[in-house]
Parts: C-alpha cells; sequence; structure tokens
C-alpha cells in the first residue's frame, strides 16, 4: 500500500496549534426548522498543511445528551452519500438515535466539506433548475437501455456502447461545469481524508485534548468510519459502521471496476423481494396475481414489461413536466427498491398500474419537475467529486491511459453476464467512476490520499453491521475489513435483509441491542461474527415479527423495541422514492 501523502502526525501537530481559536467560536443556537437540535459551525484550517492560511467553517446540529451525568462525549453521524446532508440527517434521526444510546451522547451531524450550510459551498450549477435542465433526456437521468436478449450480442451492444459514449460525455460537461463553478478551488478539500480530519480536530474542539472520536456511519459513511480508524487508530472511542464499502477497493482500485464487488447481491435481494411479493398476494402486492405466485413468475412479467418498453417508450404529455417514460428510468427504480425495499410496495402498485395502460403514478416517481423559483444546491454533484478525489488519479497528459468507452462497455456487458442481467446499469446513474478522468486536473492538486494500510490495531474495538442481501455494499464487504482488522473489530450480520444497510429496511431487535450494547456499555460479542435475524418484512413494516430467543431476552427492553421501531419508520420517512433530479 502507498502510504498517506504527509505523515499524519505532523499534520495533527499544525492542526492543534491553533484549536483554543476554535473553541473560543462556538455560539450555538435552535436549528432553524428544528429546535430541538442546536446549530452552529466550528472553524477548521482550509489545508491542514497550513493552519495559519484560510478557514472553512464546518456546519453542524448537535442534540445534547440528556443523561448529563453519564453523558460519554460527541457521537458524529454520517448518512453516506458521498456529500449526504449529515445536519438534514441529524434533524431527522438524531432524537431516536439518542433514545437508542439512553442519552449518554451529544448526537453531531455535520454538513462534510463543500456540502449544504458549510462555508465555503461549493455548487456545480447556479440553481437545480440549471442542474435538472442539463441532465433531462441524458443518461444521467434516464438511466441506461437494456435491449432484451444476450447484452454481449453485436446488437446490444453496439446500442449499450452509444449510450455510453453518451454518458461519458454528459458527465465530462457536468465535471466541466464544476470545475468553473464559483468556490472551485475548494473541490481539491472535499476528499475523504479531509473529511476525517476533521472529525479528528472537531472532536478536539467539542471534546477536548486527548479526546476519544466516536462515530456512526452507514453507507460511503462506513468509508469514512474505515479512513477514521486506520488515520487516527490511537484514537478510537467507540465507533460502528453500517453497510459496508471495501476501503481498500475504494482507495486502490479503478473506481468503474467497483460495481463489480457492489453488486454481488443486487439480483438475490430483488428476488428475496419478489418472493415476499407473493408470499403477501395480490392484497399487499399489486404485481402479484394470486397469493403464493413465485419470484420467477412476478420477474417474468417485470422483465416483459421492461422489455416492452424498451421497443416503446411511453409519451406522458400531463404530467407536472410533460417528457416520456423509457425502460431505463422504470428498470433504475425498480433497483432503488433494492435499496429501499419498503418502498417496493408503491412502486409494485405503480408498476402494476403502468402494465394496465395508466403510468400516472409511475411518471410521478420517475419526472422531477423542473423547480421554479430555483435555489442553489451546494454539494450537488459531491458524490461524483468525492469518489474521483479518492480514487487512483488519472494522469490528465495521458489520456491514452484513461479507460475507453469500449473497455466501459465491455466491463458492463459483463456486469450484466455475470451478476445483475436486470439492473447491471443502473447504479451508473448515480456513479460517475467511469468519468473521473475528467476531474484528474484537481486530483492532482489534492493535498492528500489516504491508501491504507487498513489493517491497523485500534485502541478500542469497533461493531460492523451489514446484511446478507445487501444490494450494494454485500456481505463480502463487511467480512473484508472485519478480516483486516482482526481482533479490533466484530461483525454483526443481519440476515433476511434485502436492503442497503440494516437501517433502510429496518434494525432487528438484535441488531438494536448490538449497537446499545457497544455505544453505552462498550459491551460487544466474543465472536468475530454474530448473526442477527431480521425481524421486519417488506410489507408488513409496521409489524416487528421477533424471533423466539428474542422474546425470551425481551424482558425490560420494551423501549428498545420501541426505539428501533421509530429508528425504522425514519429512515422510510428520510428516504424519498423516485428518481434524483
Amino acid at each position: 500500500m502507498v502510504p498517506a501523502i504527509f505523515p499524519i502526525a505532523l499534520v495533527a501537530l499544525v492542526a492543534f496549534s491553533d484549536v483554543a481559536q476554535a473553541q473560543q467560536a462556538l455560539p450555538f443556537s435552535p436549528c432553524d426548522g428544528n429546535e430541538d437540535l442546536q446549530c452552529g459551525f466550528i472553524s477548521v484550517p482550509r489545508d491542514y498543511r497550513n493552519a495559519s492560511a484560510a478557514r472553512t467553517e464546518i456546519a453542524i446540529a448537535r442534540y445534547p445528551a440528556t443523561d448529563k451525568e453519564n453523558r460519554i462525549g460527541t457521537l458524529f453521524i454520517d448518512p453516506g452519500g458521498p456529500g449526504a446532508s449529515g445536519i438534514e440527517f441529524a434533524f431527522a434521526i438524531a432524537k431516536p438515535l439518542s433514545k437508542l444510546f439512553l442519552g449518554r451522547y451529544d448526537i453531531v451531524g455535520l454538513d462534510p466539506r463543500g456540502v449544504g450550510r458549510t462555508r465555503p459551498a461549493v455548487a456545480c450549477f447556479p440553481t437545480l433548475a440549471d442542474d435538472q435542465i442539463f441532465h433531462a433526456g441524458t443518461p444521467l437521468v434516464q438511466s441506461f437501455e437494456i435491449p432484451p436478449g444476450d447484452p454481449a450480442s453485436p446488437e446490444s451492444r453496439a446500442v449499450i456502447l452509444q449510450q455510453m459514449r453518451e454518458w461519458l460525455a454528459a458527465s465530462e460537461a457536468m465535471f466541466d461545469v464544476c470545475q468553473d463553478a464559483p468556490e472551485s478551488e475548494d473541490l481539491v478539500h472535499m476528499s475523504t481524508a479531509t473529511v476525517v480530519r476533521d472529525l479528528d480536530y472537531m472532536t478536539t474542539v467539542l471534546d477536548g485534548a486527548g479526546a476519544l472520536i466516536n462515530y456512526w456511519g452507514v453507507s460511503y459513511g462506513t468509508l469514512i468510519g474505515s479512513y477514521l480508524v486506520n488515520m487516527f487508530p490511537e484514537r478510537v472511542g467507540r465507533v460502528a459502521i453500517d453497510g459496508v464499502i471495501n476501503p481498500d477497493q475504494w482507495a486502490n482500485q479503478p473506481g468503474y471496476k467497483l460495481l463489480d464487488t457492489w453488486m454481488h447481491k443486487t439480483e438475490a435481494a430483488f428476488d428475496y423481494i419478489l418472493a415476499s411479493c407473493g408470499t403477501a398476494g395480490p392484497e399487499m402486492c399489486a404485481l402479484a396475481h394470486r397469493k403464493g405466485e413465485t419470484a420467477r413468475e412476478i420477474g417474468h412479467k417485470i422483465d416483459g414489461f421492461l422489455a416492452e418498453l424498451y421497443a416503446r417508450p411511453v409519451a406522458v404529455p400531463h404530467t407536472p413536466r410533460p417528457s416520456i417514460i423509457t425502460s431505463g428510468m422504470a428498470r433504475a427504480l425498480l433497483y432503488q427498491t433494492t435499496n429501499s425495499p419498503k418502498f417496493f410496495p408503491r412502486v409494485a402498485a405503480a408498476v402494476a398500474s403502468a402494465i394496465n395502460g395508466n403510468f400516472t403514478d409511475l411518471a410521478s416517481m420517475t419526472i422531477a419537475p423542473i423547480v421554479f423559483p430555483s435555489v442553489r444546491v451546494p454539494g450537488d454533484h459531491a458524490a461524483s467529486i468525492v469518489s474521483c478525489l479518492d480514487a487512483p488519479p488519472y494522469d490528465p497528459d495521458r489520456s491514452d491511459t484513461w479507460p475507453t468507452v469500449e473497455a466501459l462497455t465491455d466491463d458492463a456487458i459483463e456486469r450484466l453476464r455475470t451478476l445483475s442481467p436486470r439492473f447491471g446499469l443502473s447504479p451508473m446513474l448515480f456513479e460517475r467512476h467511469g468519468a473521473c478522468q475528467y476531474l484528474s486536473k484537481v486530483a492532482q492538486q489534492l493535498p492528500e490520499r489516504f491508501t491504507g494500510p487498513f489493517n491497523h490495531t485500534l485502541r478500542n474495538l469497533i461493531l460492523i453491521v451489514n446484511g446478507d442481501l445487501d444490494p450494494l455494499t454485500p456481505l463480502i464487504n463487511a467480512q473484508y475489513v472485519n478480516k483486516q482488522l482482526g481482533k479490533s473489530s466484530r461483525l454483526v450480520i443481519q440476515t433476511d435483509s434485502p436492503a442497503h444497510t440494516s437501517f433502510f429496511f429496518g434494525p432487528s431487535l438484535c441488531v438494536g441491542r448490538a449497537y446499545r450494547e457497544h455505544f453505552v456499555y462498550g459491551r460487544l460479542p466474543g465472536a468475530s461474527e454474530t448473526v442477527c435475524q431480521g425481524d421486519q418484512t417488506v410489507f408488513d413494516t409496521d409489524a416487528s415479527h421477533v424471533s423466539v430467543p428474542d422474546l425470551e431476552r425481551d424482558a425490560g427492553e420494551s423501549d428498545l423495541r420501541a426505539v428501533v421501531k421509530e429508528l425504522s419508520q425514519v429512515f422510510y420517512n428520510w428516504q424519498s422514492p423516485g428518481l434524483p433530479p
């Protein structure tokens, strides 16, 4: 592994020299829109190599500990993305999460560099409307069309190749817009390694010199967690990551290869959802013609609908934004339900209506109206920017070393053939890894890339949680991270969980108990891997189907059962179906 560009200890010394200055400027006030939380800014060095130069104001929202006598410290939380707002996440989840941890922490969400309320903010497009207009009609919003039949046939390959050309061209234009935007000089400071240094710095500001860093992150937030515990192994307090991305692949592998691992369980998750649809029957799942219909039968119905839509896209003139619906758009929406399966009943009803000729609901989920009057959206393309900054850099002057459109096409076709025939191209709607060469001039200026190793011995053990059917961050990733950390981690596997992270489906009582044991009492399972039976279903989201062993252990845990149910509902409400604008 290549070490960090400059020594961690040197950066820490530079940063701590002005922590006192930041500590003196912490005026918190009730947050606009959620007065249960306190909002404010923490001033950090814009560049940790030169702490006396310009500053960045990191926006945070804090839910104070309710059990102040037994307060453990500050707990930073991150919802993923990259680039999702930790403040908005805290507005939604901080209060029930505090209940899960018995009020022992100040729960803090932050808007990472360039995102949301943090200053300076980086918005690629002047307004959301400009962004939407640019993307309309491109594969960046309509997703890829997959011809029926063998994707490797000359005819199918030609169709996919042409779409890949359009996708690359649109991605190039998007990155050029980002690099010319106001405050674009701050793009270079948006990498994961810099965010981790911010967590280190802010922990000292909030809890004092020598305080341990407590952290909980899901999805991309697991990368922040993996970087954190390996960049600062001696400062690890109570840390948990849920829905794990392989940090070694993220940092050291060409970005467009990541989907080859990420989609390891995508089809299995979708089949599980379809089987649940058949079990629920037509009263609860509109795509089931009868109770007990198999996943294969329901899947055949969906595949036929997609093939028909591929041959004949549908005009939808009587919607807030008159447009068309393509098979790629419908396919991408179905793919999203593998990540958040509690939306599948609603999506299934929309698809069933479309099969019967009524596309109104499907249009509302796939076509976002142009937002007028519009607003600037800081961090509008942070996911693409951060992932490209963290990946192995391309030489901007050696285009002959960049991935070709033919290579990207062949890689995608192989993914369709061997991993996910339905959805092998759908994540490219959200992931720009194959186009990172167009950000190479910015990546060249990166102050630091952390590339591992990811196998440090940690001051305290961390908790790793992953579902067995996670369609985006498969269990093999969590098992890899757990193996790398050896005796410094424990893995809890939530079974029967066809969703991205345990929280996007609903943590089981068993997983909720593991979280509480870790964050409140500092206790983790003795075994390297522990299995927790999932206790929620796709079509009965209000019920808690707790196994007999959990019922036997449930004495005195009625509050835990209630908060697990609340957290499940919070994540459902926090998400929104449909394609991004």
